[in-house]
Parts: C-alpha cells; structure tokens; sequence
C-alpha cells in the first residue's frame, strides 16, 4: 500500500521472478505449472507424457470399434473420433457429450476440429487408470447402443445433473446475465 492509501504492485523485489505481462497468461496458472514441472522433474514429464500418449492410443484402438476416427495415423496425447454414423438418428455430437455426463465423466470437447464433422476430441490425462479408461470407453459404447435404440432420450441429457440441458436457443436470444434470476 502506497501512503496516499492506494495500492500498488512492488516489483522491485531482488529474490521475485519479477513482474510478469498479462500478455504470457495468468499469473496463478503459470506458477501452478512451474511448481508441477519443479516437482515432476525431467523423468517425471517424460513418464507422465509416455503415460499421455500411451492412454490416448489405447482409447483410440478401443473407440474405434464403434466411432469412425477420422484421423489414423500420428496420435499424441489426443484424439478426435466422429459422432457422423448418429447423425441421421438426429443424435449430434453434442447429444453424446451430454450424455457422458451422466456416466460420471467430464464431457469431451466437440465441434474441434471444424474439418470433421461430428467431432468429438478426446484428451485422457496422464494418471488415468486402465480400469478408468475402459469405464469411458463401456460408457460411450453404451451410449452409442442408446443413440441406435432410442435416439429421442438424447434430448434429456444430462438427467442426474442440478441443471439439466438448458434451452440454449433462449440463452442466446434472452440472455440472462444476472447472478440471481
């Protein structure tokens, strides 16, 4: 605090990493991943990045047997397969994504990228288990069963959530920006 009694940021500090521009990110994140990269080490970020890679290829060979995956060849630590085949049931991608939810697991991302149609971006994390990614790939297989048998549910998804699917045609053309409705 100055003496006038405004605030102000010291950055002459000899032992700071010094003042950081917005430009680079925020500030909390970027000393979130130092403390992660110090911790973890060389060895450590190899490992967890072999772990990365290694998840996204065996869940890319299990989804396969179900989802198209547009692209075959050079997976990393991502993937993206396609939701496509359901399209004509008027289940989209975004249905499906819905609906992983109430399977109990974060809803990929979708629509990315914009050259596939359909398309669903996978991205396990490095410290996922086996047993973890194949509870994923039975939920999505039992999604995909479900597109096929009862494409009308997807409408619903998700059902075990505080807020069920939110009218996303009104939140666009009737935003409500208020914190209390």
């Amino acid at each position: 605090m100055r003496e006038d009694g405004t605030y102000a940021l010291d950055y002459h500090k000899p032992e700071s990493i010094g003042y950081i521009s917005p430009f680079y990110g925020n500030f909390g994140i970027l000393l979130r991943a130092y403390a992660y990269i110090l911790f973890m080490g060389r060895d450590g970020l190899l490992s967890a990045s072999e772990n990365a890679v290694l998840n996204a290829n065996y869940l890319k060979e299990r989804l396969g047997e179900r989802f198209s995956i547009p692209f075959s060849e050079g997976t990393l630590h991502e993937f993206v397969i396609s939701a496509k085949d359901f399209a004509d049931k008027g289940v989209k991608a975004h249905d499906l994504a819905k609906a992983i939810i109430d399977s109990g697991f974060h809803p990929p991302t979708v629509y990315f990228p914009l050259n596939v149609k359909e398309a669903i971006m996978v991205e396990p994390t490095e410290s996922e288990s086996k047993e973890t990614l194949d509870a994923f790939v039975d939920a999505l297989f039992k999604i995909a069963d479900l597109a096929d048998s009862d494409p009308d549910r997807f409408h619903y998804f998700p059902e075990t959530t505080p807020v069920c699917r939110p009218d996303e045609v009104k939140a666009v053309k009737e935003p409500n920006l208020r914190y209390k409705a």
